[in-house]
């Protein structure tokens, strides 16, 4: 595991936290996109309002379908560590797919229990509990935190890297760690996402800092007067011996052209007999 220098979420005040949690927007901003694609600013304004609008079990507007997921899984592929294969997995689940949305999030509503309703979420393709959260997520903020890279770091790990299974049992931990803070700041599972986020992506930003100002430039060394001086001795003396061994070739070429001349002057005088 690598170092971190984030303040650890046990210790975070609540002023801290609404810092962090109001730098979140022009992060995002400055997050550039490639061409003919949708920035992080837009896809963040559907997965944090609008999906949340639509969704939000206090007053749903409709339900969720597999178009509403792709566009999540999108979301997330820009938000965090992209992986190539899950928008094709999730693009290749049946129309039935929206039942089983459907049928979670019902079972998640009556019985408020985020570990059941993930696992039901679970059943669709290319969907494990990182996924299965922030489907869930969006029909309760205040209460479901998604399983992002950053959240678990920095309630987890202390905010330091380690390698993730994105298994159940580290979303409970995650859940209970989310849930401890949410209770003793009163915010949002979602704003605890926002601030996770932020942290993680200071401490990237302050640690590539630091690698490029560790990297001096080589500055040359001026030669004192006995270093040039020892140095064309040398160059001198190499100079000689490749002279001399220039001279020893050539008088190889030239010692073998006049054996080759001798030998054929030889079978010409034999030859004229």
């Amino acid at each position: 595991m690598s170092s971190s220098s984030v303040v650890p979420h046990s210790e975070i005040t609540k002023e801290q936290f609404a810092s962090c949690l109001s730098q979140y927007p022009s992060l995002i901003e400055a997050i550039p996109a490639k061409n003919g694609q949708k920035t992080l600013s837009e896809l963040d304004q559907y997965r944090y309002v609008d999906a949340v609008d639509t969704f939000n079990l206090k007053k749903p507007k409709r339900e969720m379908n597999l178009d509403d997921v792709k566009l999540l899984v999108e979301w997330k592929l820009r938000h965090g560590k992209f992986r190539p294969t899950l928008m094709s997995l999730v693009s290749s689940n049946p129309p039935s797919a929206s039942q089983t949305i459907q049928f979670a999030i019902k079972f998640y509503s009556s019985s408020k229990d985020i570990g059941s309703g993930v696992r039901l979420l679970s059943e669709l393709k290319g969907v494990g509990p990182a996924t299965a959260s922030l489907l869930l997520s969006v029909h309760d903020p205040e209460r479901v935190i998604f399983f992002s890279d950053e959240a678990f770091y920095w309630l987890c790990c202390e905010g330091k890297k380690a390698p993730i299974k994105y298994n159940p049992k580290e979303y409970l931990a995650l859940r209970t760690e989310a849930e401890a803070l949410a209770k003793r700041l009163g915010v949002s599972a979602m704003d605890i996402e926002k601030v996770a986020y932020v942290l993680m992506k200071k401490q990237e930003t302050t640690k590539d800092a630091k690698a490029v100002t560790a990297v001096k430039p080589k500055v040359p060394v001026k030669e004192s007067a006995s270093t040039s001086s020892s140095a064309k001795k040398r160059k001198a003396t190499s100079s000689e011996e490749s002279e001399k061994k220039e001279k020893k070739s050539n008088d190889k070429v030239v010692k073998k052209d006049l054996a080759e001349d001798d030998s054929s002057l030889r079978r010409s005088k034999r030859l004229r007999k």
